[in-house]
Parts: structure tokens; C-alpha cells; sequence
């Protein structure tokens, strides 16, 4: 599968004094793919900084003998998302770090540097039917429940290694006749303690946290477009839908001034009925955090 050794991506490493978690454990040939050539040196030091962020969240986040065997990071957006928010914004939103296990595929949602949020996702190899690429590049991973993962910006070396590595793992997965019981193919995983939270369920049983729901958020969003963004930590666009309210905020005066009220109360509508229905299907795809025990919040 890897055109490379263990050893010789150790020996690399320590000559770019570059340093791993002693405490994960990492299969370094399908980690580091590319040692030699053009641009090798510059690729593993932005692979390795991308793991080193997120080295904190998965010493706490892995199982026992659970080993890394992919990590890249990307973009996952809807079609949907990307008409009504924009290629640009939806992205911004959408950076996700990919990680391959030989337990399950792991999402982590982070910023744009890769520093992980408070987002997470998990899909066991029995519920994945397929992993593309697409014409365009992406990495498509089709779910047996049949929802489809879209993700851009891979390298394209990460593109061929993450589907080399899948079909390895889930050879080794399907082998074991291992299929744990889903409440649906991509599971959400708790943001405080990373237990897996049911379908429709917004309370997590292991440790207490309580989570928004997509309803709560979208009424906030409804009333104060920016809300709803800020409960789920999407900064950039909570401020641009800040200045945007403030201009329908304009408009809406012109048009009371002017004695037309029934068309205030539709513009109002038709603005933010539209940002909350986009707002609340955003909400609806991670589990954001709303409160932890009181004994956890420190």
C-alpha cells in the first residue's frame, strides 16, 4: 500500500527534529506517504503541524489499542450550503479534519488553522458502502444509510492514501465481522466527553452535558440572525449577518416611514425565516455544547 517504511518516516522525522505523542500511536508509512522529492519537506511539516493540533483532543478522544492511520484536514459542505451561504462562507464553517483509524473514521470540525472545536463525529467502516473521488477531486464517502460526505481540499496525495488506507481497514474491519449497532451511519459524539449521542437525542447519558437543538437555534436566528451563529461558535459569519441585519434594519425603517407595514412584516419574514431554515439545517448535522455538570465546567 505505502511506498514507504516505519523507519525510514521515524528517521525523517528526527532529522526534521519534528516530534509525535509518544503516548498515540501512529502508523507513520501511511501517515508520511511522501519522504523524497519535490515540496516533501514542506508537506510533512504542514502534515505534522495539523497533528500536533490535534494531538491533545485525540490522547483524550482514541480507545485502547486504537491506532492512527490517516490525518488530513478539509472542507465538508452541502450543495445547499454552498447556494445559499456561498462557496466562501461555506467553507469557512466547514473545515474538517478527517481521521482514519483501525477502529472508524473520525470527523473533527476545526478552524481554518486545524485547531479542533468542540464537533465531532464518528462512522465504524461496516457503515461506509464506498469512498470516490469525484470529477472534481473531492473525496466522497458514501454511507450505507445513504447519506453522502462530500469533502474538498485534500492534498492529492491525502486523496489516494485515505482511500488505500480505508480499503485496508475496512478489509481488516469486515474480516473481524465487526458491526457495532448505529443509531444512524455517521454517529455525533459528545463534545465534552466523546461518548456517542444517539439520533435526536440533544442530552448526553455519559456525563450529563445537554447539547442545542436545531429548533432552539434556528428561533434565535429567526429573531436576531447573528444568534444562532454565535451559539454555534461560527464567528465569521455571526459578524457578517450582524452587518447584514443592520442594513435590513435600514431598510425595514424606510419602509414603515413610508406607511407599508404589511410589507415590513414580509421582508422581515422572507429575511430571516430564509437564515434560520439554513442556520437550522447547519445546527442539525453536528451537536453543539450548551451546558456540562456543573462538577466537569472547570
Amino acid at each position: 500500500m505505502s511506498t514507504v517504511d516505519s523507519q525510514a518516516v521515524d528517521t525523517k522525522l528526527t532529522q526534521l527534529n519534528l516530534k509525535l505523542s509518544p503516548n498515540i500511536n501512529y502508523r507513520l508509512e501511511t501517515m508520511f506517504p511522501k519522504l523524497e522529492g519535490m515540496f516533501a519537506k514542506s508537506g510533512i511539516k504542514k502534515k505534522f503541524q495539523l497533528v500536533k493540533r490535534l494531538e491533545p483532543l485525540l490522547e483524550e478522544m482514541l480507545l485502547e489499542k486504537e491506532e492512527v492511520l490517516f490525518i488530513s484536514k478539509g472542507n465538508q459542505s452541502s450543495f445547499s450550503e454552498q447556494f445559499f451561504m456561498g462557496a466562501l462562507w461555506a467553507q469557512t464553517i466547514n473545515h474538517t479534519a478527517v481521521v482514519l483509524t483501525n477502529f472508524r473514521l473520525l470527523c473533527i470540525r476545526t478552524n481554518g488553522k486545524g485547531k479542533p472545536k468542540r464537533t465531532f463525529w464518528s462512522i465504524y467502516y461496516s457503515q461506509i458502502k464506498d469512498l470516490k473521488s469525484t470529477i472534481f477531486g473531492n473525496a466522497k464517502i458514501c454511507l450505507k444509510d445513504g447519506k453522502n460526505l462530500n469533502y474538498s481540499g485534500f492534498p492529492k496525495i491525502d486523496r489516494k492514501m485515505m482511500r488505500e488506507v480505508f480499503l485496508d481497514a475496512y478489509q481488516k474491519f469486515e474480516e473481524k465481522g465487526f458491526d457495532p449497532e448505529v443509531s444512524q451511519s455517521r454517529e455525533k459524539l459528545c463534545g465534552n466527553c466523546y461518548a456517542v449521542v444517539p439520533r435526536h437525542d440533544y442530552h448526553c447519558e455519559a456525563c450529563g452535558a445537554t447539547f442545542w437543538k436545531p429548533s432552539e437555534i434556528a428561533i434565535r436566528s429567526f429573531f436576531f440572525p447573528s444568534w444562532g451563529d454565535f451559539v454555534m461558535k461560527h464567528y465569521p459569519i455571526a459578524f457578517a449577518e450582524l452587518c447584514g441585519f443592520m442594513i435590513l434594519l435600514v431598510v425595514l425603517a424606510a419602509v414603515i416611514s413610508n406607511g407599508d407595514y404589511g410589507f415590513a412584516v414580509l421582508l422581515f419574514v422572507l429575511a430571516n425565516g430564509g437564515d434560520a431554515a439554513i442556520t437550522a439545517q447547519i445546527a442539525a448535522k453536528g451537536l453543539h455544547l450548551k451546558s456540562v455538570p456543573e462538577s466537569q465546567s472547570a
